[in-house]
């Protein structure tokens, strides 16, 4: 461009108009104006000179838009064709790793297929053997699914377009038709011959048939097996080279998109840097703190944008800092409520019942609901009363019955000020005053939460209504864990028909009493106790006026035990009586009484008498009988068979290995 001096400065096209006295290349060009070192320009040159000092790039009349876009149009090129090349990779490698699954699910068919082969086999065979008919229950069950199995497998072969189809189809077909000639040669004859007697079949076991039969279904199998498991080979093979192919293909076209990604970057990068050098000076000033950190509006119209952009912000910052400086001590209260919440969560995980987690609780409440007092109470197990759990601050432990409870009947968190038209609490201590918090979990109701101020006159804390229903919540799933797991302990040492413990509680405790006996050199005896004739009783009777028998024993049993007795029911009509701390002598009287008092019943079920029930019971203590727990149970199983052969309904102690009666025996 030339300047009214004369001076060349550029090039450009020469314009039709021209300024008096200006230059005759650029628009509006006013007369010469003196500049320093002598030389003189017209105020659109000094512009555009200062333009070119500053090293801002402009061509022509383009924005920053085209110059972004126009270096990244290879790239998206080859983006394009790297997609194609990607999508067909993919479908290959899909179409193999969906043939390589098909094989596999054959694979698995086949061997379900073969287990309940084996299911039909040993069913018969049990049954032979036994002439149970529980021993059926395998063989009709694969009898039923067997064939829908085989019928998949059809299908799924019949479904490959492979060339071994026709051979495996076939295999099939003779699997199949073996199984039907088994079923009309062996299964059903031997299973009809067995109900007529135990010798037929057996003969028709020792034929062989049926062996012949089953190893020509397994030989058929077995080649199905191989073949599909070589295709499931090759196919595994061929997604690999699939997945190798995908591999090469994504490194050859992302190295030739990162390259070109890379030049294209360089080059808008060239473009612009210095028109966004002085952006990124000002926002550097601004990181560091400075404040009136101002850009002038000069260059492109979008840098003059992002500058007055910059200007608002650079203005709001300071009025935003102020707000984030009371919403990070607002965050950082909240986390600190959160982490409490965290090692609140994990210390109740360790509990092992609600009073460890009652404990837990007081401790930790206080702490996460500041300037507060409060109690929390529990449904009872009749669930009529609400019982007192813990409390924290001064606050006085209170129950009563949940219906006086109005945030209960409402199922909703009633607050002192939001009490509306109802009346004052029934059931909390103190009237209104409270925040009174029902706590639910998975649809149950477990209890309440009553919180009011730490001292009486006081409001409550600002910040109550946020944080508590987040304590409430893991204070209720807290609650529900532990019932739960009080629940599951007891199902899991309880026997479910009488309520006594079960024989893995049993041997639990007989080794902690035994230990503790070894320690401290205390007695510890053991009584085995058996139900007479309870067979021959539940065959005459039925089986719920046996189990009515048993559930009217183990009461007894538990009534008659002493506090630190352990009552269990191993099984069946044994049931067992472990005694720390009593001797012999003592054993045995129990015993006796036991054995009195379930003689003396007069039972009836279901408006029919059932007759006298007796019992015979047998006494064994450690080092008298047993030198180690573990041989207690044995020393008393003895005792009581020797009170079965000496014509039950009596009680014997057990002497070393021999056993000897008590000598006040019930006839």
């Amino acid at each position: 461009m030339r300047c009214g001096t004369g001076r060349t400065w550029g090039r450009s096209r020469p314009r039709s108009r021209r300024g008096a006295g200006g230059s005759p290349d650029i628009p509006g060009c006013a007369p010469p104006a003196p500049c320093q070192g002598g030389r003189t320009f017209c105020r659109p040159c000094r512009f555009f000179v200062r333009q070119q000092r500053e090293g801002v790039v402009t061509l022509g009349t383009m924005r920053l838009a085209p110059l972004l876009l126009l270096p990244q149009l290879p790239v998206w090129i080859l983006l394009a064709v790297a997609g194609v090349q990607l999508s067909a990779a993919v479908d290959a490698r899909t179409q193999a790793t969906a043939e390589a699954a098909h094989s596999r699910e054959q694979l698995s068919r086949m061997e379900a297929a073969l287990r309940l082969t084996l299911d039909l086999e040993t069913g018969v065979r049990g049954y032979v053997i036994t002439g149970q008919s529980a021993f059926l229950t395998p063989y009709r069950e694969a009898t039923a699914v067997l064939p829908g199995v085989l019928a998949t497998l059809r299908e799924g072969t019949a479904a490959q377009p492979t060339p071994d189809r026709p051979a495996q189809l076939a295999r099939l077909s003779r699997i199949e038709t073996l199984l039907e000639r088994w079923q009309a040669r062996v299964g059903r004859p031997e299973i009809a011959v067995r109900g007529r007697s135990a010798q037929e079949a057996a003969a028709l076991v020792a034929r062989g048939t049926g062996k012949r039969l089953i190893d020509a279904v397994r030989a058929e199998a077995a080649a199905f097996t191989r073949t599909e498991g070589t295709r499931l080979r090759e196919q595994e093979a061929a997604a690999l080279a699939r997945l190798q192919d995908l591999r090469r293909t994504l490194l050859e076209y992302g190295t030739a998109v990162i390259a070109l990604s890379v030049l294209s970057g360089l080059l808008a990068s060239a473009l612009i840097s210095r028109s966004y050098r002085r952006v990124s000076l000002a926002a550097e000033r601004l990181a560091r703190g400075e404040g009136g950190v101002r850009l002038s509006d000069r260059g492109p119209q979008e840098v003059r944008s992002l500058s007055a952009a910059f200007n608002r912000m650079s203005e709001q910052l300071g009025a935003a800092q102020q707000e984030a400086q009371g919403r990070a001590a607002d965050l950082a209260a909240q986390n600190a409520r959160m982490g409490a919440l965290g090692d609140l969560s994990d210390w109740l995980q360790a509990a092992r019942g609600l009073e460890e987690g009652g404990q837990i609780l007081a401790r930790a409440l206080p702490t996460l609901l500041p300037g507060t007092r409060g109690s929390l109470a529990t449904h009872n197990a009749s669930r009529n009363l609400l019982v007192p759990l813990l409390t924290w601050g001064e606050e006085v432990a209170s129950g009563g019955a949940p219906d006086g409870c109005w945030a209960l009947r409402r199922g909703e968190t009633r607050w002192p000020q939001d009490s509306g038209f109802a009346p004052a609490c029934l059931a909390g201590p103190g009237g209104g005053g409270y925040v009174c918090v029902p706590l639910f979990s998975h649809g149950e109701t477990l209890g309440i939460l009553r919180v009011r101020p730490e001292a009486d006159g006081h409001p409550l804390p600002a910040d109550l209504r946020e944080t508590l229903p987040a304590v409430a919540r893991q204070v209720a799933l807290a609650l529900a864990g532990l019932r739960l797991q009080e629940r599951l302990h007891q199902q899991a040492i309880r026997d479910p028909l009488t309520g006594l413990f079960n024989r893995r509680h049993l041997e639990d405790a007989l080794a902690s009493a035994g230990a503790h006996a070894a320690a401290t050199d205390e007695p510890l005896s053991l009584i085995a106790l058996d139900v007479d004739h309870f067979k021959r009783f539940n065959d005459t009777f039925g089986h719920e006026a046996g189990d009515a028998v048993l559930v009217r024993v183990g009461a007894a049993l538990r009534d008659l035990a002493p506090p630190s007795a352990v009552p269990a029911r191993p099984g069946g009509e044994e049931f067992t009586l472990l005694l720390p701390g009593l001797d012999t002598g003592a054993a045995a009287a129990l015993a006796e009484r036991l054995r009195e008092t379930v003689a003396g019943w007069s039972l009836s079920h279901a408006g029919m008498a059932l007759g006298q029930v007796t019992v015979s019971l047998g006494v064994a203590s450690l080092r008298v009988h047993a030198p180690a727990p573990e041989g207690l149970p044995r020393a008393a199983d003895e005792a009581l068979y020797a009170a079965k052969a000496g014509g039950r309904n009596r009680v014997m102690v057990a002497r070393g290995l021999e056993v000897s009666p008590l000598g006040v025996f019930a006839h």
